[in-house]
């Protein structure tokens, strides 16, 4: 499942957080906390493997 998404007027944001609840000053909200670590570690997790964007691309090609 992907962790982003787009709206139809193409703007992207992280699944099941609104903008609103990341502009300055906000609370971090448990869910929004939680939302945002597994964020982070899927992205360490990606980028431990040491393939670039285009890589990854090509195995998802063959």
């Amino acid at each position: 499942m992907r962790l982003t998404q787009k709206d139809d007027q193409g703007n992207w944001s992280l699944r099941g957080v609104k903008w609103e609840q990341l502009y300055v000053g906000q609370i971090i909200t448990q869910e929004v906390s939680e939302k945002l670590y597994g964020t982070l570690w899927k992205l360490m997790e990606y980028e431990g493997t040491g393939l670039t964007p285009d890589q990854i691309e090509n195995l998802l090609e063959n």
